[in-house]
């Protein structure tokens, strides 16, 4: 997603914002590019508004087109919107005491609840949010509904008809929220679903979106405008920082709610909160955090809901849940004019009892600064590029969703969301949501598709591919490189299946490996004429032995192949048989190889030499001498 013609003022994570590319002359020509760190692209000047390109020819253009290049990677993550690297302990927190009084939703078409008139069926399905109040205000919004009415006609929903005659009956301030979208995996905690939405009442039987390890993120932003009210997460205890532009000096003490935040279950014993801070891009904390206390934060509705464990069984099933909202206002931060403009980055911690319907921002209140990345340095952003760390692996392949590729992109029908419904969950085909987990094979926060090394084993994962890096800077082929279009490596060889020596299904540059050793050399071995022996070695990280034999004292060496006289060749322990004096200072050796990790080559162990002695010996005195085991 690109940057539109005017900037929209969003809050960090929304795909549906922002992101500049190429102007069209560069953007269809090949691009020559000399080897340098990633970098941000950072000079807006020389990039044109892409309002009116399709990039992937999906049929939806860039600025609303959450995976522009079509390879099944969100541009969500592809931009690196989150921040990775946890700051210091936060300032005290302020308490925020703006609480919403009144929701309207469109579950069965109109419903609404407010404190002190709750109503009396809690909502059961999806129910995206219309409206909320907060004070004396009634905030629209942007979910488009038959009660929501624009009288004015600037795309901007200013009434709402709440008794069905027509006619607009509460005024709402015109204004668009936007679910968040953290990239942090969000593993632990309880789905809570509207009852209803498996179309099963009786029994909870949600989709399979969680299992096997597939993060609870998707809840967070459902629906239109990522607000569909039917999901909510448990038990999460966590704090995420994400990437902003500065707060907009505007919204700073206007009167006009900027965050929104939710509590979507029963509240536990203890503290039940969310606290918020904003911060410099050096990670300094700037003026006072702001809390909510969901204890003090009234009840404004209920939802019916089944409950989920992470792998999907059943927690419970049709339990009633309280719902909260409340907002808060950036004057709340107590920043100075100074520190408005370098606030950057946005921190939100989650109790353990403060449990998430959605994390919503005013559209208006904050300027992003999800800079589009190019990890490769090769002009063209992440988000259009298929290989963005010039690996010569397809993005696609490192994310690893398994789906059949045509030059590095998916194919096939696509919703409204831009994402590909072959890597989404049934019925989740238009918002944003993937089902699969991308591939981050060492943990440490960086996608394969953007490490150099995804295993963290030293190798790096062009060569772990199987392809060439003759210059050793982790990048296909040797320099200078040249790329196409879509950011493809061309002329050095790459994209073909990545090489997975060991056999074992799991592409070498995703499976930490190390060089051979060993740990206990052959030792010289005495074997009695006409018996058989063995010659033994112990070794680590090694798929690959190969005993070799010296008839010339050690000068040279060959293999040795598999007939009578040997056994395990191949193996750890050679097996000499049929032995004669023939044999005696025979010279043995091992060839050792990691077939998974190519950065080292095969070792070569110690020499062993074979002795043959007899059993005994008879003299013509009859006397017998036993030759025992040296």
């Amino acid at each position: 997603m690109r940057y539109l013609t005017s900037i929209r003022l969003l809050l960090i994570i929304p795909i549906t914002f922002l992101i500049t590319l190429l102007e069209p002359d560069a953007a269809h020509n090949a691009t020559f590019f000399e080897k340098e760190k990633p970098k941000e692209i950072t000079d807006t000047n020389k990039y044109k508004p892409l309002a009116e390109i399709d990039t992937d020819g999906d049929g939806l253009t860039d600025d609303i087109d959450e995976d522009d290049d079509n390879d099944g990677i969100p541009d969500l993550y592809e931009d690196g919107c989150e921040v990775n690297t946890a700051f210091g302990t936060p300032p005290s927190s302020l308490t925020s005491t703006n609480y919403v009084t009144s929701i309207y939703t469109n579950y069965n078409s109109f419903w609404a609840s407010s404190v002190g008139s709750l109503n009396p069926t809690g909502y059961d399905n999806v129910s995206e949010l219309l409206a909320f109040k907060v004070g004396s205000e009634t905030y629209a919004t942007g979910v488009g509904a038959s009660v929501m009415i624009d009288s004015d006609g600037n795309g901007l929903y200013d009434s709402m008809d709440t008794d069905g005659d027509t006619t607009g009956d509460v005024t709402l301030e015109e204004t668009t929220w936007t679910a968040l979208r953290p990239v942090t995996k969000i593993k632990s905690g309880i789905r809570l679903e509207g009852r209803a939405i498996d179309g099963n009442t009786s029994n909870a039987v949600g989709p399979q979106l969680t299992s096997g390890g597939i993060p609870f993120n998707p809840y967070l932003y459902e629906g239109e405008r990522g607000l569909d009210m039917g999901y909510a997460i448990a038990n999460i205890d966590n704090a995420w920082y994400f990437r902003l532009g500065g707060a907009n000096t505007a919204a700073y003490g206007d009167g006009e709610m900027d965050i929104l935040l939710t509590q979507g279950a029963q509240l536990g014993s203890g503290l039940n909160y969310n606290r918020l801070h904003l911060l410099d891009e050096d990670g300094n904390y700037l003026g006072n955090g702001v809390e909510v206390n969901w204890n003090n934060t009234p009840v404004v509705g209920n939802s019916n809901v089944d409950q989920y464990n992470v792998n999907d069984s059943s927690s419970g099933r049709n339990q009633k849940k309280n719902i909260r909202l409340a907002a808060v206002e950036l004057s709340e931060f107590g920043l100075t004019p100074a520190e408005r403009a370098i606030a950057v980055i946005f921190r939100l911690e989650i109790s353990a009892n403060a449990d998430p319907i959605f994390f919503v921002v005013n559209d208006k209140s904050f300027i992003t600064a999800c800079t589009p990345q190019d990890t490769d340095g090769d002009g063209i952003v992440n988000s259009l590029d298929l290989d963005s760390d010039n690996d010569g692996i397809y993005d696609a392949i490192e994310a690893g969703h398994g789906q059949a590729l045509v030059d590095g992109r998916l194919t096939g029908p696509v919703g409204t969301d831009g994402i590909v419904n072959s890597i989404q969950a049934t019925g989740q085909y238009d918002n944003g949501t993937i089902n699969y987990e991308i591939k981050d094979s060492n943990n440490d926060n960086i996608l394969d598709f953007l490490s150099s090394d995804s295993d963290a084993d030293g190798c790096n994962d062009v060569l772990e591919a199987g392809f060439l890096d003759g210059d050793d800077d982790n990048y296909l082929g040797t320099s200078p490189l040249m790329t196409n279009s879509w950011g493809v490596v061309t002329g050095q060889g790459g994209y073909t299946t990545p090489r997975d020596g060991n056999g074992n299904n799991v592409p070498d540059y995703q499976e930490f490996s190390s060089a051979p050793s060993i740990l206990t050399a052959p030792q010289d071995t005495v074997i009695f004429d006409g018996n058989s022996g063995y010659i033994s070695i112990t070794a680590a990280n090694t798929t690959q032995y190969q005993w070799q034999i010296s008839t010339d004292g050690g000068t040279n060496f060959s293999d040795i192949v598999d007939t009578t006289t040997y056994s395990g060749i191949e193996t750890a322990t050679l097996g000499i048989h049929d032995t004669n004096l023939n044999f005696d200072g025979l010279l043995y050796r091992v060839i050792i190889l990691n077939e998974g990790y190519v950065c080292s080559t095969y070792v070569t162990s110690e020499i062993a030499q074979l002795s043959i002695r007899v059993k005994s010996v008879i003299t013509n005195k009859r006397i017998t001498y036993r030759i025992k085991k040296e």
